[in-house]
């Protein structure tokens, strides 16, 4: 199991990290989604940033021409940080210290993606018709990548949505930019196991801060559910969890009986 899914499971349980040793360490707080910092390959100012401000790891974006060197720069800048390399269609990102991968590309290849003990995700446009949709939880990947735009409005949310909605793998939702708190709830509430915020221009600090305010969000807000307290459908599925049976046939007959 790679570390990424390790911190992800580790969010879902909402698990304490214990700080220091003994008895006497204290718990710190896991935020409910991860959070991610994007740099792009060959930046080391970038992934510097990233790896000083001790949040859950790095993705190095190596989507131009950036050749195998500036993935290796990058690496060497994060240290120790657990990282992934996202690339277009998943070649070179099998990097020796990469933990996870990401591809863009529907036109990838097939064997690019195989393979037991890798991480995997792909980025997927909502924007899909219904019947592709529909099949990427069949896919032989781990995650699924949405990048939204900025400010976040609802039809973002409802973009995001639509990709949550069709598969029950994770899904990672791709910011420009830090969210707000109230952005962060609204992202957790439609199911986003991690934020991968651009890291051009972004300090260290600013880092800090977003991650100190996920640790301070609940696991989960009530609004996150239908407000009749209903689940939604998931796409395959003949019955929502916990939704009430369709009435049996019989009723009918109590009826006549009166």
């Amino acid at each position: 199991m790679g570390q990424l899914i390790e911190k992800l499971e580790r969010a879902e349980r909402g698990a304490a990290q214990p700080l220091g040793f003994g008895g006497a360490a204290k718990r710190q707080s896991v935020a409910p989604v991860l959070l991610l910092g994007a740099v792009e390959a060959g930046d080391a100012a970038q992934a510097k940033a990233v790896a000083a401000s001790g949040i859950d790891g790095a993705l190095i974006a190596a989507l131009g021409a950036q050749r195998k060197a500036a993935v290796e720069k990058s690496a060497k800048a994060l240290g120790e940080m657990t990282f992934g390399v996202w690339t277009e269609e998943g070649r070179d990102a099998a990097h020796a210290g990469a933990d996870f991968e990401v591809f863009s590309s529907p036109a990838t290849l097939a064997e690019a993606i195989a393979g037991e003990g890798r991480t995997i995700a792909m980025r997927v446009e909502p924007e899909l018709d219904d019947g592709l949709l529909r099949t990427i939880g069949l896919l032989p990947v781990d995650a699924f990548l949405v990048t939204l735009a900025a400010p976040l409005t609802v039809a973002e949310l409802m973009r995001f949505g639509r990709v949550r909605g069709a598969t029950s793998r994770r899904v990672f939702a791709h910011l420009p930019a830090p969210p707000s708190k109230a952005e962060a709830e609204q992202l957790r509430d439609v199911g986003a196991s991690a934020l991968v915020v651009d890291a051009k221009g972004r300090s260290a600090d600013a880092f800090r801060e977003t991650l100190a305010m996920l640790r301070e969000l609940p696991r989960r807000s009530p609004r996150g559910r239908d407000r009749s307290g209903a689940t939604i459908p998931q796409p395959g599925r003949t019955e929502a969890a916990g939704a009430a049976p369709p009435p049996d046939d019989d009723d009918d007959d109590d009826w006549d009986d009166d």
